[in-house]
C-alpha cells in the first residue's frame, strides 16, 4: 500500500498533469488550432518520409506490377506532338488494344472537357468505352463564378445519367462532404457510355501538399465518387456492390461474405481518406503511350491489371506535392496509390479522438507523476525518456502499421507539465515534506519517516518456480444462456455445474485457484508438487465431459438448457506464490504456460472439440490416453508454434473400431495437409466426414483445403496455422 506522503504526492502530480494537459488542448484546439496543425503535419511528413523509404527498401527496387500506368511522357509528346491536337481516334486505339489484352479495369485520368469537332471521333471512343465495359474516365467539378457568367448548376447536365455514375446517401451524412456546384465537361455520350465516372479534382491541404482524398463530393444532390473510388466501384460492379458510409469510420463497399469480406475505407468526418503513399515516382509500373498506341508491348502485358491512362509530362500540369521527397508525384499516380490502397486494404488510419485523449493525457499525468516523486535530475532524464519514446512510437506506429497518433500536442503538454511540476515543487515541496513528517512522528522515528518519503513501504511479495499443469474450462454460449433464463434459476443451475466440476478437481488432488464466472481455473501439481500432474488434469477434464453428459439429461428433463463446457490443457515452468497487496493477497500461479492453457481453452471453438491439451502435456501422458493430433499453430500474440490434441478418452478401454479408423484417415489428411497435397488432404477428410458427420475439425480443415486450393500457401510455409484472435 502506498504511504499517504508519496500517494497524495501522486495525486497533485496527476492532477497538475490534467490541468496543464488541458490548458494545451484549450489553445490547440481553440485559441492556436492553425498553428498546432501547421506542426502536427510538418512531423507528419517526416513520418512519411521514413514510411516511404521503409517500404522502397522492403520491395528491394521491385515495382508493383498489379497496377499499370500508361504515362502520356515527354516521349509520347515528341513523337506524336502536342498533347492538345492528338486526335481521340488514339485513344479508342488504346482502349481496344489494352481490353484485348485482358485488363481488369481502364482509367483515364485525362479530362475530355468539349466535344471533337468531328462528332464521329467522339462516338467511336465513346463505343470503344462501352464496348470495353470496364473504363473509367475522370471528370471534374468547380465552384460558380457569376462573375465569368458560371453560374451554379442546379442539376447534371441535360442527357447525362447522373443516376448510374453517382449515388445519394441521407442528408445526415451528405451534408458533410465538400460540395460544388458546376458540372465541367461536356461529352456526355463519352459519360454515359463509361463502366464509371469520377471526379479528378484534388483537394491539398492547407500547405498546398496532398495527403487525404474526399471519397464523395456533392453535386445537384446526389454525391459523386472520386476517380480513383470510382475505378475500384466499377471493379466491383458486377456484384451489384451496395455502399454504406460511417462517418469518421469507414466506408464499406459490398458486404461480408464467407468467400470475400466486404473493402472498407478509413475516412474522417468529412469522408476523406488518408493516402498511404507507397513511394515516388515510378513506383508503380509505367509504360509509355506511344508504346501502347503502336502495339509495341504485348496485350498480355495488361491481363489482370489495373491501368490507369494519365500523364507525367511537366508541361501537361498534373504534378502535385506530395508529403515526402522528392515532394511532386504525377496526379494519375497518387491515384494509383489510393486504388492500391483500397485493393490490399493497407491505410493509414488517424488515432481516434478518444484513444488520442486518452494517450495525450496518460503521458502528460505520468510525467507530471514522476515529476513529483523522482528527484529533479533523474525527473529531467525521465522526461526526455518518455517525450522521446513518444516521437518513437509515433513514427513506428505510422511506419510499421500506418497509424497516426499525434506528436506535438503531446510533446508539448509533456514539456509543460514538467514545467509545471518544477515550478510546484519548488513553491511547495518543503513546505509538504514538513507536513509529512509532523504526520508521521506520531508514529515512528524520523529516519524511518524520511525512508518512507525516499521509498515507501510495501509488504515484499515472492513466489516460487513449479512445473506444473494449469487448466481452464469455460461454458460454451454462457451470454446467450443467461440471457434467456431468469437470474435464480440461472444461479441455481450454475452452482449445480461448478459444484460438481469442483468436486472433480478436488478428486484428482488439484487447486481451485479460482472461479470467474462460469469459468473455472485450476492448477494440478501446486502447491504440493506431484509427478502424476498432467495425467490428473486430463483424467479430471475426461471425468468432467462424462459427468456433464449426465447432468445435460437432468437438465433436459427439468427443461433448463444443457451447459456443454470447453477444456484447455498445458503443462510447463510457472510461477506459483502469493500475489496481491500487504492486506490481501491470494495463491495464484502466472506464467507463459499458464496463459497457453488459457489460449487453448478458446481455441476448442474454431475446432468445435471439448478438450484441448498442448504437445507438452500430450508428452506426459501419450501412453495413458487417446489423443487425437490436431494442429500446429501459433496462438496470437506469441512467436513459438505449438502442436495441439484433441483429448479422447482414457486408455482402460480400447477405441470404437469406427472411431479408430476415422482418425486414421484424419492423420493421413493431416499429413497430406500439410505436405501442402490439398486435394489427397480433402479426400481423406471427406472419409472421415462420412463417418462422423459432426466431427469439428474435419469440418474445419475442409474448409481451409477448399481456401487453400484457390490461394496457395507459400512455398517455406512451415505448416502452423496463425491464430487471429485470443
Amino acid at each position: 500500500m502506498i504511504h499517504r506522503p508519496a500517494f497524495k504526492n501522486i495525486l497533485h502530480g496527476a492532477a497538475l498533469g490534467a490541468a496543464v494537459a488541458s490548458i494545451v488542448l484549450i489553445l490547440s484546439e481553440w485559441i492556436m488550432p492553425g498553428t498546432f496543425r501547421s506542426l502536427e503535419v510538418r512531423t507528419l511528413d517526416w513520418r512519411y518520409d521514413a514510411k516511404v523509404e521503409h517500404q522502397q527498401e522492403q520491395r528491394q527496387g521491385n515495382l508493383i506490377e498489379d497496377i499499370i500506368i500508361v504515362d502520356i511522357d515527354d516521349r509520347s509528346l515528341e513523337k506524336l506532338g502536342l498533347f492538345s491536337k492528338w486526335p481521340r481516334t488514339y485513344h479508342t486505339e488504346v482502349i481496344d488494344f489494352i481490353t484485348s489484352g485482358g485488363a481488369a479495369s481502364i482509367g483515364f485520368d485525362i479530362l475530355f472537357m468539349e466535344q471533337d469537332r468531328d462528332s464521329l471521333i467522339d462516338e467511336k471512343f465513346a463505343e470503344a468505352s462501352l464496348r470495353a465495359d470496364k473504363v473509367v474516365h475522370a471528370m471534374s467539378f468547380s465552384q460558380a463564378n457569376p462573375d465569368f457568367f458560371l453560374n451554379p448548376m442546379r442539376e447534371a447536365p441535360e442527357g447525362f445519367n447522373a443516376e448510374r455514375v453517382s449515388i445519394q446517401l441521407a442528408d445526415e451524412v451528405a451534408q458533410h462532404f465538400a460540395s460544388l456546384d458546376r458540372f465541367d465537361g461536356k461529352v456526355i455520350k463519352l459519360y454515359n457510355s463509361s463502366a464509371g465516372l469520377g471526379f479528378a479534382n484534388f483537394f491539398p491541404n492547407e500547405d498546398g501538399v496532398i495527403r487525404t482524398m474526399p471519397m464523395f463530393i456533392n453535386f445537384a444532390g446526389r454525391q459523386y465518387p472520386s476517380f480513383s473510388l470510382a475505378v475500384i466501384m466499377q471493379m466491383l460492379a458486377e456484384r451489384g456492390t451496395p455502399i454504406a458510409v460511417t462517418l469518421n469510420q469507414e466506408i464499406q463497399l459490398g458486404h461480408d461474405t464467407p468467400e470475400r469480406k466486404a473493402w472498407r475505407i478509413p475516412i474522417d468526418e468529412e469522408g476523406r481518406m488518408l493516402i498511404n503513399y507507397l513511394g515516388g515516382f515510378q513506383t508503380f509500373r509505367y509504360v509509355s503511350y506511344y508504346d501502347v498506341l503502336k502495339q509495341r508491348l504485348p496485350a498480355e502485358t495488361f491481363a489482370g491489371k489495373v491501368v490507369l491512362v494519365g500523364t507525367s509530362a511537366s508541361g501537361l500540369s498534373d504534378l502535385r506535392p506530395v508529403p515526402f521527397q522528392p515532394p511532386i508525384l504525377p496526379g494519375v499516380e497518387i491515384h494509383a496509390n489510393i486504388i492500391y490502397d483500397i485493393l490490399t486494404q493497407d491505410f493509414i488510419q488517424q488515432q481516434s479522438l478518444l484513444s488520442a485523449l486518452a494517450l495525450y493525457f496518460a503521458f502528460c499525468i505520468l510525467v507530471g507523476v514522476l515529476a513529483m516523486l523522482l528527484h529533479p535530475g533523474w525527473g529531467i532524464v525521465t522526461t526526455v525518456i518518455i517525450a522521446g519514446g513518444q516521437v518513437a512510437l509515433a513514427f513506428w506506429l505510422f511506419v510499421e502499421h500506418g497509424i497516426w497518433i499525434d506528436e506535438v500536442r503531446p510533446l508539448i503538454g509533456v514539456s509543460a507539465s514538467f514545467l509545471a511540476i518544477m515550478v510546484y515543487r519548488y513553491l511547495d515541496e518543503e513546505k509538504e515534506k514538513r507536513r509529512i513528517r509532523g504526520m508521521f512522528a506520531n508514529y515512528t522515528s524520523a529516519s524511518v519517516v524520511d525512508e518512507l518519503l525516499k521509498n515507501p513501504a510495501m509488504l515484499k511479495l515472492g513466489g516460487e518456480r513449479k512445473y506444473a499443469t494449469a487448466f481452464f474450462s469455460d461454458i460454451k454460449n454462457f451470454t446467450t444462456i443467461t440471457e434467456a433464463l431468469p437470474s435464480d434459476v440461472l444461479l441455481r443451475q450454475l452452482n449445480e455445474y461448478l459444484s460438481a466440476m469442483t468436486d472433480i478437481v478436488l478428486r484428482y488432488e488439484g487447486y481451485l485457484d479460482k472461479y470467474e464466472g462460469d469459468a473455472v481455473m485450476a492448477v494440478f501439481g501446486v502447491p504440493v508438487s506431484r509427478a502424476d500432474h498432467a495425467a490428473s488434469a486430463c483424467f479430471a477434464a475426461l471425468d468432467m465431459q462424462e459427468t456433464l453428459d449426465r447432468l445435460r439429461e437432468q437438465w433436459l428433463r427439468a427443461q433448463q438448457p444443457p451447459f456443454e463446457a470447453r477444456i484447455g490443457i498445458n503443462s510447463g515452468a510457472m510461477t506459483a506464490g502469493n500475489i496481491g497487496g500487504k492486506d490481501r493477497f491470494d495463491y495464484t500461479v502466472i506464467g507463459d504456460s499458464v496463459n497457453l492453457a488459457s489460449r487453448l481453452e478458446g481455441v476448442n471453438k474454431m475446432y468445435g472439440t471439448n478438450i484441448m491439451i498442448s504437445e507438452e502435456t500430450y508428452g506426459w501422458v501419450r501412453e495413458l490416453v487417446y489423443a487425437r493430433e490436431l494442429d500446429f499453430i501459433r496462438v496470437k500474440g506469441k512467436t513459438k508454434p505449438v502442436r495441439i490434441y484433441e483429448l479422447l478418452q482414457k486408455r482402460d478401454r480400447p477405441l470404437p473400431p469406427e472411431m479408430q479408423s476415422a482418425l486414421e484417415d484424419f492423420a493421413r489428411g493431416l499429413e497430406f495437409y500439410r505436405r501442402k497435397e490439398w486435394v489427397e488432404a480433402s479426400k481423406a477428410f471427406q472419409r472421415v466426414q462420412s463417418a462422423r458427420p459432426e466431427d469439428g475439425p474435419t469440418q474445419e480443415f475442409l474448409r481451409r483445403c477448399e481456401i487453400f486450393l484457390q490461394s496457395p500457401r507459400p512455398k517455406d510455409w512451415d505448416g502452423v496455422f496463425e491464430m487471429q484472435t485470443k
